[in-house]
């Protein structure tokens, strides 16, 4: 691992998140308040352009591992391109984060790419509530794909968004199926993000990790177990059945161990979530291997110091856009 952009709390880039294009086939309540789907940035970079970016920051800092996302990176059609792009740069460690709509369809391609960790958002196992939160799709569809993945032997995690107005009955059906399939299930807590930065809603819809735990254990007994260092996700196990995690940005912050950079489709270089700086890197790509990791270099020591020292705050910018 590359300790260039060490900063004064030992914080390094290990995981880098791209994301493909920043238009989705849903248009999810906490996401977009307006039920407007994202559309795909003006300027996308090019399958070329990502590829020659990404080379750069592997050289770089040394990361550990690529996540494609979105928007719904599974919608874009460079996905093919991107991927066989990817092969030719030495990346540990290949993820993908998807609504799993196009999952069945598109397994095999990320299987031949060696993806093998995915992140599906799901967010409730009712087909009335999956419409009336995603407002698009097709919950049958979704959980076809899942099972298909599962039994192609890919490590799988849930993503889902307790809503207390939305799917506050799904805390604990969504953990029953999780532990049925052997797949870790992540509650995220609601982030103060785009809309929900202002006005009443964050506080209306928002579930803490003290609420989630209290409704978990009227049917589970569970104990806390190790994440990584660098986990966003608090882990807890249900003895015997499987593990879970939540990922608690309000009640337990875990900025002070990030080590996520984000590129999005448009060519920015995010340091991190809680802040609308971003650094574009287009007009580096076209020089000389040597300027270019120079330039490079200074966009990523720039980005580093954009990091928040210990929680997130708050930010106007729109999560999907730049890659969860």
């Amino acid at each position: 691992m590359n300790s260039m952009y060490q900063d004064p709390y030992n914080r390094q880039y290990r995981k880098l998140r791209v994301s493909l294009t920043s238009a989705c086939n849903y248009a999810c309540q906490y996401c977009v308040p307006d039920g407007k789907k994202l559309l795909k940035a003006k300027h996308e970079l090019s399958v070329e352009q990502f590829i020659q970016a990404i080379s750069l920051i592997v050289e770089s800092a040394g990361i550990e591992q690529l996540r494609i996302t979105g928007g719904e990176p599974l919608i874009s059609n460079k996905l093919e391109s991107f991927l066989a792009g990817l092969k030719t740069i030495n990346i540990p460690e290949l993820c993908l984060t998807t609504n799993g709509q196009f999952l069945e369809q598109k397994l095999p391609a990320l299987i031949d790419a060696g993806v093998n960790r995915i992140n599906v958002s799901l967010d409730t196992l009712d087909p009335v509530q999956f419409k009336q939160i995603c407002r698009g799709g097709d919950l049958a569809t979704v959980l076809r794909g899942i099972d298909q993945a599962v039994e192609q032997g890919i490590k799988l995690k849930i993503n889902m968004v307790p809503l207390k107005q939305h799917n506050a009955d799904q805390v604990v059906p969504m953990l029953e199926y999780c532990l049925e399939r052997g797949i870790e299930l992540r509650y995220i807590e609601l982030m103060k993000m785009g809309h929900l930065t202002t006005g009443d809603e964050f506080q209306q819809e928002f579930w803490s990790m003290k609420s989630l735990l209290d409704q978990i254990s009227t049917h589970y007994d569970y104990a806390p177990t190790r994440a990584p260092n660098d986990s966003t996700a608090v882990r807890f196990q249900i003895p015997g059945q499987g593990d879970f995690g939540i990922i608690a940005n309000e009640s337990k912050p875990f900025c002070r161990t990030c080590s996520r950079l984000r590129l999005s489709s448009a060519g920015f270089i995010y340091g991190c979530l809680s802040s609308t700086r971003r650094h574009y890197i287009a007009d580096l790509l076209p020089l000389e291997r040597e300027q270019g990791l120079e330039a490079m270099h200074q966009i990523l020591s720039a980005a580093m110091k954009d990091k928040q020292d210990l929680s997130f705050t708050g930010e106007t910018t729109v999560m999907k856009m730049i890659g969860g």
